[in-house]
């Protein structure tokens, strides 16, 4: 199944129709946070490169005002930016705990950010439905 696919049906949790599809896509922006392509699947950028992409970041954060940002797997979760960044409440989905906090924008506004699994490999749509949802 496509990593867009399973990710748009944990949006919805169900299995979605070409029309839904789209209006989901229609609906949300998707970002690549590191500003270089990668050689290949599983890489990861270097430590200058995760550090050259932070205002990049907050520049398309501060222009199109999310109210929630969804971050595909744990180590870029782990390799964004400190700065304008606050921990949020814990929660658990089925005993596991969900990574989240908020990130806050040049207005003040808070946009929540929630940690998932990259949704490539080892990704259940409705587990991660349920922790969206929270």
């Amino acid at each position: 199944m496509s990593t867009y696919l399973k990710f748009e049906r944990s949006l919805v949790n169900h299995e979605t129709t070409p029309e839904e599809s789209a209006r989901i896509w229609d609906s949300i922006l998707f970002y690549n946070y590191l500003q270089v392509a990668m050689q290949g699947p599983r890489q990861a950028g270097t430590p200058e490169q995760y550090r050259a992409a932070a205002e990049p970041f907050f520049s398309i954060m501060d222009k199109y005002q999310p109210d929630l940002l969804v971050v595909w797997g744990v180590r870029l979760w782990n390799a964004l930016p400190g700065e304008r960044w606050e921990d949020g409440p814990k929660k658990k989905v089925d005993g596991y705990e969900i990574q989240n906090g908020y990130y806050r924008l040049s207005n003040g506004k808070k946009v929540r950010a929630i940690c998932v699994y990259h949704p490539s490999v080892g990704y259940s749509w409705d587990y991660w439905y349920r922790a969206i949802m929270e």
